[in-house]
């Protein structure tokens, strides 16, 4: 199967289950809510590498589509539930580090269509950092804790809401360069921002170094190689979801974006038996 020209590899990526938190952070200035959702989220690319949680912002909103009516930008954070006491660390960890960007506030942002959901107290998780002089405000209906700071004050939703549902997904990229690699799952990262309550891990774009199967340098020096003739540089987009809906649509878009890209050969995905995760994500199915 081809589409625009790329060869869509008979596959299917592999994921696995997620437990996913979805934030909206607020500020007085587009660039500032920039900032904090880039502190949020920051060092976390990869679970499976050593980052202490999986996140990546999703897009910015505008001041008619936020909760208080301030520039805002959505971030997503995701661990396997296997890992739920560390998320919920981390979670509160990044909640304290965002006190220090002037003016931001912290609304919870799960979307309608997630069904399977728990409620997160993120106070009763950080309330001992206020030293007794934090005060509950109301915005939007939603309950707020407000903590006094240097600047003015710092407000955060005090319960949030976790999918249950999440999960992650990814594509492989095999181009006929190393620009156009990049170029393309540039192309697909910016696709899968628009469709909301999908976000890419970490920066997004990830270059591998342990499946050397994948590695095109390593072509003929390895046992078997997954690098199809021609290809000079691959690259994944690694990205996750709230639920498996979005996650669908999110890896349609990122192949057809890609697909555009000149330079690119083939769309393919990794799979490991079965082993890695209960979802499979065929790609043919996705686009067709």
């Amino acid at each position: 199967m081809k589409l625009h020209g790329v060869y869509i590899q008979d596959t299917f990526a592999e994921a696995w289950d997620l437990e996913v938190a979805r934030v909206i952070l607020t500020a007085m200035e587009e660039d500032i809510a920039w900032a904090a959702a880039h502190q949020f989220a920051g060092a976390a690319g990869s679970s499976e590498l050593g980052s202490r949680i999986n996140a990546g912002i999703e897009h910015a909103l505008p001041p008619q589509d936020t909760p208080d009516g301030r520039p805002g930008v959505v971030v997503s954070l995701a661990m396997p539930p296997s890992r739920h006491d560390q998320f919920v660390e981390e979670l509160a960890t990044r909640l304290v580090l965002a006190t220090l960007i002037p003016t931001v506030a912290v609304f919870d942002g799960m979307l309608s269509d997630v069904t399977s959901t728990a409620p997160l107290d993120l106070y009763a998780l950080t309330a001992h950092h206020w030293a007794g002089y934090e005060e509950e405000r109301e915005i939007a209906g939603r309950r707020m804790c407000e903590v006094p700071t240097t600047t003015g004050s710092f407000r955060y939703e005090k319960q949030i809401t976790i999918s249950l549902e999440g999960t992650d997904g990814h594509i492989v990229c095999f181009a006929e360069s190393q620009p156009a690699a990049v170029m393309a799952v540039k192309a697909a990262k910016a696709a899968i921002t628009r469709v909301g309550g999908a976000a890419p891990m970490g920066y997004g774009l990830e270059q591998v170094f342990r499946e050397h199967d994948y590695v095109p340098a390593l072509k003929h020096r390895v046992p078997v190689s997954r690098v199809p003739a021609g290809v000079k540089s691959a690259l994944n987009l690694l990205m996750f979801g709230v639920n498996a809906a979005r996650m669908r649509i999110a890896m349609r878009e990122a192949i057809r974006a890609a697909c555009h890209v000149d330079g690119v050969l083939e769309i393919s995905a990794m799979n490991f038996g079965g082993q890695f995760g209960r979802h499979q994500y065929w790609l043919r199915e996705l686009v067709q």
